[in-house]
């Protein structure tokens, strides 16, 4: 198998158990685990504030959890479709691992 570094784009599903995207990046080799906090594409449908509380506590939890394991969470803010090229193009990644979400602005 060749082992290569792959992003790991995380968007709702911030868990390490039972992610699928995980399994599949993890099967592929190296990690690193990305948010991007995208104000602009979801328009009108972006996150209120307690949307944010519960999402910085979320994403402390889960960089604690992946500082466990040797990793660290990797945080941007910006056009998502944009910043993941971006992080992919910096940690020379072959690929970039995702759930699949139907909402407009995530496909």
């Amino acid at each position: 198998m060749n082992q290569s570094t792959s992003v790991l784009w995380l968007r709702q599903d911030l868990r390490l158990t039972d992610q699928r995207a995980l399994i599949s990046a993890v099967e592929q080799g190296c990690v690193v685990p990305l948010y991007v906090l995208d104000d602009d594409t979801p328009g009108m449908w972006r996150i209120g504030a307690a949307q944010r509380w519960w999402l910085h506590h979320s994403l402390a939890a889960l960089d604690k959890a992946l500082g466990a394991k040797g990793s660290r969470l990797i945080l941007r803010r910006g056009r998502a479709a944009e910043v993941v090229g971006q992080v992919a193009a910096e940690v020379g990644a072959a690929r970039v691992h995702a759930i699949r979400h139907y909402e407009p602005w995530w496909v």
